[in-house]
């Protein structure tokens, strides 16, 4: 789908990116009058709610009509296939293909949905009801709210880094300064649960503290194992795209979704995602049934991970020695460990009010691990190696729920023989 929307030539600047050559980064100043009413929201892990404060606060900035919204306003992120600018016309014309996750707006989808919605209700009234077209279509040339623009950072050729992209973005200013500030004593119970002072000595609470583990990407991966928020008929898609989501539901104050009956295999949680992701190469690359081998180091999705910035950070691991942290070789994305981990939620069961592994998930993944890593691995391929779409497909969590579930039966049914 192209969009070409007008912006004016002193209002658009190009610039190439420092370390990639292919990245282009396109900031233009736009209108709200002239933003199109039907670009995809799919990269933008946190879904548009369009009640509550903020969502008031941009629409009441929005409003006032006061020609400084664009500087009040962070604006909309947007991961385009390609972009152009025609001097001649004054436009920018955009491809975003049709269907396709991994292009669309990537963060601002707040903004964005207030922009329309406000837009709209103000031609209605300036028109009357017979104004019905949508913001942006040819149909309705009326101009609202003059003074009002919004700034839109344009993002070209970031697809193999979109998910590092998507899930920095959406960790925002707001959601880790005062909402976790706000919740700090939310997490007393899981960073006990977690080691106590030496879970502190690793993970981060607040944002400019040092520790090297923040606390949503905990929150996040004891999410995704849990039965509770997921059932085992419910895909736990959500602990990838919606990080804030995780929280809220963690920090629910009648604790509704059961975290912490979790605490005794919390550890074990942190333990195996560290386990999982040490490993996940070697398990990539050990023979299969069939007795081939894999080559980790050749694909495509190991190089691009690589070759990102924070990627020795992320091959570190902090739960699986005491004594200290344990450096990998090898970076892998969330979007390939986030839906393996989870299907491991149908090895945990509810005693009496107490929860309890059905088998060592550690075990578990040693005999299991190559099957598991080759479905993640099949599904990457089918999705030309982009971790991003991998982990926002509930097909691959559902088929990774249903091979841990059969693999346990059948090696219960092998030792009741």
């Amino acid at each position: 789908m192209k969009f070409s929307i007008p912006v004016s030539e002193a209002h658009v600047r190009t610039i190439r990116d420092p370390n990639h050559e292919k990245i282009r980064i396109v900031h233009a100043l736009v209108n709200v009058n002239d933003l199109p009413h039907d670009i995809p929201l799919d990269p933008d892990p946190r879904a548009p709610k369009m009640t509550g404060a903020v969502p008031k606060k941009i629409v009441k900035s929005l409003e006032s009509n006061d020609g400084i919204f664009h500087l009040k306003n962070r604006g909309i992120t947007i991961s385009a296939k390609e972009s152009e600018y025609d001097n001649k016309r004054n436009v920018l014309n955009l491809l975003i293909p049709e269907g396709e996750e991994q292009f669309g707006i990537l963060d601002g989808a707040h903004t964005y949905e207030c922009i329309k919605q406000t837009v709209q209700r103000e031609r209605e009234k300036q028109n009357g009801a017979e104004a019905s077209a949508e913001p942006g279509s040819e149909a309705d040339d009326s101009r609202v709210l003059p003074a009002q623009y919004v700034h839109l950072e344009i993002l070209e050729k970031i697809e193999s880094n979109l998910a590092d992209i998507a899930e920095a973005r959406n960790f925002s200013i707001q959601l880790k300064a005062w909402t976790l500030a706000n919740y700090r004593d939310k997490f007393d119970w899981l960073i006990d649960a977690l080691g106590g002072q030496s879970a502190r000595g690793v993970i981060r609470v607040s944002e400019n503290d040092p520790q090297p583990v923040g606390i949503l990407d905990v929150v996040q991966v004891i999410g995704a194992v849990n039965p509770f928020l997921f059932p085992e008929e419910k895909p736990a898609i959500e602990a990838y795209k919606n990080v804030g989501k995780i929280l809220q539901a963690f920090v629910d104050e009648h604790d509704r979704y059961q975290f912490k009956k979790l605490a005794p295999v919390a550890r074990d949680i942190m333990r195996l995602y560290d386990h999982v992701r040490l490993h996940f190469a070697s398990k990539y690359n050990a023979p299969d049934e069939a007795g081939r081998r894999g080559r980790w180091g050749k694909t495509k999705e190991s190089k691009e991970a690589k070759g990102r910035r924070g990627s020795r950070s992320k091959a570190t691991y902090y739960f699986l020695d005491s004594s200290g942290p344990v450096k990998g070789a090898n970076p892998i994305d969330k979007g390939f460990s986030i839906p393996l981990i989870s299907g491991f939620r149908v090895l945990l069961e509810d005693r009496n009010g107490s929860v309890k592994w059905l088998a060592d998930p550690i075990a578990f993944f040693d005999k299991y691990g190559t099957k598991l890593v080759r479905t993640v691995m099949n599904a990457s391929d089918a999705k030309d190696g982009d971790p991003h779409t991998v982990g926002r497909d509930s097909q691959v969590y559902q088929q990774l729920t249903s091979e841990v579930r059969r693999w346990y039966l059948e090696s219960k049914f092998e030792k009741g023989k």
